[in-house]
């Protein structure tokens, strides 16, 4: 038996919404006593956490662990505010990777450019005439590709247009913009990756969570490669941090059975409704304001349908990503017609939609009387705000309803989708109780009647994640016989200022009673 005393801590309880200082005793990763005395024991190991404040450990409803560790090997993008800093950043990278045969990059964001629109390829194949590059927009649903990625690819201005996807053509021309589901065309060509790669891109991510005080990660959407990978890693005692996956669509068709392990489970499956509403693919009922265009609905009703009953007859949750008002309804539509025509509705399905950015009135009634959970990412508001009103207009009034869903008594949950935004929790806190950019505009907030509570806001990193991923009685908050997954900060968030969130620094992390992380 592994026995742990952590002492001089102060404990947050989520549900009192209070402090007090005490010491913890964990045995075999579990809490085991609160407010013991056992310093003097020699068999027990003491750490001294000099006062710091313990949480509940963070968890991310939503993160995508292999991207993010794949990213910190190529161009990054997010900080380019044109086309030429674009192209400046890919120079630098090839000066010191002069042996690439190939360009992977990502994080761009054409809404932080001059212009605003997305950009054409012609000044990237100007400068890389012989060398592919390929480069995803920040929310990975659109894809810059140089006329030598597309020639590569034999996409022409005639290649016909996967489902679910665009081809974007200006006079006729290719821009050099994959959308979505046509986004395949081009990665049908790119090298693949192997499971060493998918393991050590695993093991990054993993040290950069577990360095933003994350205890666990919902990996939303792994393939058949990536499960491969997670098994070495848990054969090889190298997973640290928990995982609680969710199956691509692709591999839940291949017949996925559910996997569970001490720090790894997988149960769910992660499906795609719509695209983004920055690359103009989020799935709306009306036109996009000044834009010919709906969106793109990648799965509809009768699709969903099938799904449904798919995942519910294996006993699997089913987690969906949905942005637009359109996606958004037809999910609400097909998981109703399921329960009408079979017993599901007595199913302990805890149906999640993932974003929910996007939700007519009449529809959140229906996601509560449904026991639909939200999964959102307070971080998105705060990027997307300026943004989301030029694509909407009046609509904007349908978006980030996150006191709305909650005074409906929706659950939500809370997360980052990372590398998409920061996979700091204490970001999405303060993006959820400001709704403010980190200079503090707009001043009050961005339409602050949805603004949360520090309480709601921690809630939907903790004890809330644990509902949506069926661990509520054994984690959530710190009590007896709970998972010891803990975040320990410098302060006590509870009695700061909200404009002040941000300035808590995360001291230690400890999976399953063991300090994974340390900075004290």
């Amino acid at each position: 038996m592994t026995t742990i005393l952590y002492s001089n801590v102060n404990i947050i309880d989520i549900d009192k919404f209070e402090s007090y200082e005490t010491n913890l005793l964990v045995e075999d990763g579990v809490v085991a006593d609160i407010g013991c005395n056992k310093i003097c024991d020699k068999n027990i190991n003491v750490i001294d956490c000099s006062n710091l404040f313990m949480l509940p450990g963070f968890v991310d409803s939503h993160g995508h662990m292999t991207h993010l560790g794949k990213n910190q090997y190529e161009v990054d993008l997010r900080d380019c505010k044109s086309e030429f800093e674009v192209v400046k950043k890919i120079k630098n990278f090839l000066e010191l990777n002069s042996n690439l045969f190939w360009i992977n990059g990502g994080g761009w964001n054409q809404e932080t450019f001059e212009t605003k629109s997305l950009p054409d390829n012609e000044y990237l194949s100007i400068n890389f005439p012989d060398i592919p590059i390929i480069l995803s927009r920040i929310d990975g649903h659109a894809t810059w590709c140089n006329k030598k990625a597309l020639d590569m690819a034999n996409i022409q201005e005639y290649t016909p247009v996967p489902d679910g996807g665009e081809i974007l053509k200006e006079d006729g021309l290719l821009t050099g913009i994959l959308v979505d589901k046509a986004q395949q065309l081009i990665r049908n060509i790119i090298p693949k990756d192997n499971i060493d790669d998918i393991k050590n891109w695993i093991l990054k991510a993993q040290e950069i969570c577990l360095s933003k005080g994350l205890t666990e990660v919902h990996d939303a959407g792994i393939s058949s490669l990536q499960f491969d990978a997670y098994k070495e890693l848990i054969n090889e005692n190298k997973l640290k941090i928990r995982i609680y996956a969710m199956a691509n669509q692709e591999l839940f068709e291949n017949k996925v059975s559910k996997y569970k392990s001490d720090l790894f489970e997988l149960r769910s499956v992660k499906l795609v409704a719509d695209g983004a509403l920055g690359s103009n693919g989020a799935a709306l009922i009306e036109q996009y304001q000044n834009l010919e265009t709906y969106g793109i609905l990648i799965l509809d009703k009768n699709k969903l349908k099938t799904l449904f009953s798919q995942a519910f007859s294996q006993d699997f949750q089913v987690c969906i990503h949905a942005i637009g008002d359109k996606a958004n309804r037809e999910i609400v539509y097909a998981l109703r017609e399921v329960f009408e025509n079979s017993d599901y509705d007595q199913f302990d399905h805890r149906t999640r939609i993932e974003h929910a950015q996007i939700i007519k009135a009449r529809d959140i009634k229906e996601i509560s009387d449904l026991n639909i959970i939200t999964s959102v990412q307070p971080m998105h508001c705060i990027s997307d705000m300026h943004m989301a009103e030029e694509r909407l207009g009046e609509r904007i009034k349908d978006s980030y309803l996150w006191k709305t869903l909650i005074d409906n008594n929706i659950l939500l949950i809370g997360g980052s989708d990372f590398p998409v935004e920061d996979s700091s929790p204490l970001m999405g806190i303060h993006a959820a109780v400001n709704r403010t950019k980190f200079d503090d505009t707009p001043s009050g907030g961005w339409q602050p009647k949805e603004l949360l509570n520090l309480k709601e806001a921690l809630e939907m990193y903790t004890k809330n994640t644990a509902y949506g991923s069926f661990k509520e009685k054994i984690k959530g908050n710190i009590e007896i016989g709970h998972i010891a997954d803990f975040t320990l900060i410098d302060r006590n968030i509870i009695t700061l200022p909200n404009v002040d969130i941000l300035k808590c620094e995360i001291s230690a992390t400890i999976v399953n009673g063991e300090m994974v992380y340390k900075d004290f």
